[in-house]
């Protein structure tokens, strides 16, 4: 069954609403009817099972029947160079899937895309609220404004991550030889470098920070391959834990 995304003040006190281009969507296209159950979350970590009690033009009024709290215990945020085009968009849809916390694009001293404006930073985070509602998660991964890669890097530390850096020229740690051991309750966030790959500097300044470099191994990866390969790896390190 569909799972729709409403305000978490639209689904409180036993009730919820759904307003504008949702309930148009709702009631015209998905042909949803007064008495009919609907799935709702609210972006926070709560799911839903919703009953129809009134349908108007723009609104859509509801009581809640049952509720549940599913959000991951764990943290895994992505620090990213912009990749050309549409991959970026794609690349937001995966990793929200996948059940990433949040994107942090960045910019390095290599980065070719450095400025994303306020209608695609919009556009970016109603792709994740799609990708959740698709694939059931009840939260939604968060959406950054970019920060540039130092500042990026104390964004991190600050957050009491363990951090990390794929780097083509690491050829002696995997993720999860750099991971092994650690104590990961806090999550994980991973760095990926723009298609020229980050300077010697930029490494030498996450280095002095505590990030570990890790290979992704022979072949040099896209910016959008290489941060999948890593959402992967991450999130099912993060999982095989059970935080």
């Amino acid at each position: 069954m569909p799972h729709f995304y409403v305000l978490p003040q639209n689904a409180a006190n036993g009730s919820f609403i759904m307003e504008n281009e949702l309930a148009h969507y709702v009631a015209a296209v998905r042909r949803f009817k007064v008495g009919d159950e609907i799935n709702l979350f609210d972006g926070l970590g709560k799911s839903f099972k919703g009953k129809i009690t009134n349908i108007e033009k723009n609104r859509i009024d509801g009581k809640i029947l049952s509720s549940s709290y599913q959000k991951p215990a764990w943290t895994a945020n992505l620090y990213t160079a912009i990749p050309k085009g549409e991959r970026f968009e794609w690349l937001i849809e995966k990793c929200a899937e996948l059940g990433l916390s949040k994107i942090v694009p960045i910019n390095t001293a290599r980065s070719v895309l450095t400025e994303i404006s306020e209608n695609k930073i919009e556009r970016f985070k109603r792709i994740s609220i799609a990708a959740s509602s698709q694939c059931g998660r009840a939260d939604i991964m968060e959406i950054c404004r970019p920060l540039n890669f130092q500042d990026a890097c104390k964004k991190a530390v600050s957050d009491k991550t363990i951090n990390i850096l794929p780097w083509e020229s690491e050829s002696g740690q995997s993720i999860s030889q750099a991971l092994s051991g650690k104590p990961l309750k806090s999550g994980i966030a991973a760095f990926i470098g723009p298609e020229g790959g980050f300077e010697n500097a930029e490494i030498d300044f996450a280095k002095t920070l505590g990030f570990y470099t890790v290979s992704l191994g022979k072949n040099i990866l896209r910016v959008e391959t290489a941060a999948l390969a890593t959402a992967v790896l991450v999130t099912n390190t993060l999982s095989e834990q059970n935080l």
